[in-house]
């Protein structure tokens, strides 16, 4: 057992000294989804050098979905502006040679924050996947890494929804979990705040899309109770008072301004409904609030008496 103890020992050695314990990893983030047409998005492209030594001529490229244009692009940790040489629907960024990063004693790995315009004309419920490359010119030592990032246009993204029926009369039910649409950052160091103003209160509409919304329901300001600083959460305060009215359930999520996805996020639940036996299948929710009105339509599908979510705007 003794001679086990170095040659396991010197091949630990080995293999530390080897490809294997080297590696460029690139991960690509959109920092808000969902996004609305005419406005501009944020996409945080992270490397890791996984490495004793730096690995050289690094070159990112990103490849930006069709109706998206580069804007502009800083790196962390100072948010310098960094250059991308732009070729067709390629933001390519030379890095040169990079230093090993996120390890005991030596600086922590710099993230590229990519600005990109949405067109006008891009239609609501497109889902925009762009595409991430790292290379250096030791292939064998770093060997290439990719990822993708998927990401919902619109002013509202449905990510769950159910229609119930009872066998009760009156006891049918809608939920419904969204996700507000908003813009990416005018600077990394100052990142908007997720869109959705309590200020004046909320309409709330659901219902089968064209056609009128079986829950309509005005909730003011005051009829919320939120809790947190940095983030924060609000619900009914008294969620008995709207049941009459078909509302059961409303939370509304402000997450912290630099998480990724920062969207507000919006649950509701619908109280005793009675329900057309053919409602659907297309269900729609719209969120009227300061003036603004976000909306999205989710396609569900039959099962049994219960209609189940099939959404487009899914996240990956």
């Amino acid at each position: 057992m003794a001679k086990l103890i170095p040659a396991a020992a010197g091949l630990l050695l080995v293999l530390a000294g080897s490809a294997f314990a080297r590696a460029l990893d690139v991960s690509l983030d959109d920092r808000v989804d969902p996004v609305p047409a005419g406005s501009e998005m944020v996409y945080e492209i992270d490397l890791d050098v996984t490495s004793g030594v730096p690995a050289p001529d690094v070159l990112i490229t990103l490849t930006l979905p069709p109706g998206t244009s580069f804007v502009s692009a800083t790196r962390e940790p100072d948010y310098a502006p960094i250059a991308g040489d732009v070729v067709g629907n390629e933001v390519r960024f030379d890095l040169g040679e990079e230093p090993s990063c996120n390890g005991k004693d030596i600086p922590a790995c710099a993230a590229i924050w990519a600005l990109v315009h949405v067109d006008g004309g891009v239609d609501p419920g497109t889902v925009l996947a762009a595409t991430v490359v790292a290379t250096s010119s030791d292939p064998d030592g770093f060997p290439t890494d990719t990822h993708s990032a998927h990401t919902s246009v619109g002013s509202l993204a449905i990510r769950k929804g159910r229609v119930n029926f009872s066998a009760a009369p009156g006891r049918d039910r809608i939920q419904f979990e969204a996700d507000v649409g908003r813009v990416g950052w005018p600077s990394p160091n100052d990142p908007l705040r997720p869109t959705l103003d309590l200020g004046s209160g909320i309409r709330v509409r659901m219902g089968e899309a064209g056609g009128s919304p079986v829950v309509s329901v005005t909730v003011p300001a005051d009829a919320f109770t939120c809790v947190g600083s940095a983030a924060l959460r609000c619900r009914l305060a008294d969620p008995k008072a709207w049941r009459p009215l078909g509302l059961d359930r409303l939370n509304v999520f402000f997450p912290l301004a630099f998480t990724q996805r920062n969207n507000a996020s919006i649950l509701v639940h619908s109280h005793n409904l009675e329900l057309p036996d053919d409602i659907g299948p297309d269900m729609e929710l719209t969120i009227d609030a300061a003036g603004e009105t976000y909306t999205d339509t989710a396609l569900h599908t039959a099962s049994g008496r219960r209609l189940s979510y099939t959404h487009n705007q899914s996240k990956p």
